[in-house]
């Protein structure tokens, strides 16, 4: 069974395409299933550092909260070892408990402890509630590292429920929004991920992921992946022009 990282998305039947977003996850974790956790861990941050420069591009008018820089940064110093585990836990079940109210509306885990609510007022003064769903997909790597698990449910999130969703279509010439219908919206997605555009997502993903395990340490890493994109700015520019 060949490993996700070499499957020639493009290439696949318009079932087969929606097969593989459907089955991501688990293709993910029978791929890395012989590599170290940290060697998993570091594939999402790479993935998510990508899709992070280009989505902190989309709305130039209305700038991006500064905690989403400051958990990035979080994630990258953990990984080479610049951050107490202690420490990192702390952060880490303060974002979980933030995460949880800002999803939910419940504040029983932020009644757990006032240093919550602390970290919420330092943090959080400024939250845009349109990047909620980058926070919680995020939040899910702090997650996954606190539990030593993973299970790649954040990328599978990003793909299906952020990337797929977006209200231009991969910049392709496509009908406007169809019919709520289950066979309408289901037609609509194998399109979206037949769209070139897509097909170089999965194609960029699928490079991180082969990056890493190439073993390059994560100090040079961090630097090269200050200038990967998702989108180009150009392209991110154009995304901003149609939600607009």
């Amino acid at each position: 069974m060949k490993k996700i990282y070499d499957i020639d998305f493009a290439a696949l039947s318009g079932e087969e395409k929606s097969k593989f977003i459907l089955d991501f996850q688990e293709m993910a974790r029978e791929s890395f299933a012989d590599c170290s956790f940290e060697v998993t861990i570091n594939a999402q941050l790479l993935i998510f550092t990508r899709w992070w420069n280009s989505y902190r591009l989309m709305d130039p008018e209305n700038p991006t909260p500064e905690i989403l820089d400051t958990i990035m940064e979080k994630l990258w110093d953990y990984q080479q070892g610049k951050i107490e585990q202690s420490d990192f836990v702390h952060f880490a079940n303060c974002l979980d408990a933030i995460t949880i109210e800002i999803a939910t509306g419940d504040t029983e885990k932020m009644d757990e402890d006032e240093a919550y609510y602390d970290f919420k007022a330092e943090h959080f003064w400024n939250w845009d509630g349109s990047y909620n769903s980058f926070l919680i997909n995020v939040s899910y790597i702090f997650y996954e590292i606190r539990e030593h698990e993973t299970d790649w449910y954040c990328v599978g999130e990003m793909l299906d429920s952020d990337i797929a969703d977006l209200k231009v279509p991969f910049f392709e010439d496509m009908d406007d929004e169809p019919d709520c219908t289950a066979a309408v919206m289901e037609r609509r997605f194998r399109e979206i991920y037949s769209t070139p555009t897509f097909c170089q997502v999965i194609a960029l993903l699928q490079k991180d992921m082969r990056t890493v395990l190439e073993g390059r340490p994560m100090v040079e890493l961090r630097k090269i992946y200050q200038n990967e994109y998702l989108f180009s700015p150009k392209e991110c520019a154009r995304v901003t022009e149609d939600w607009l």
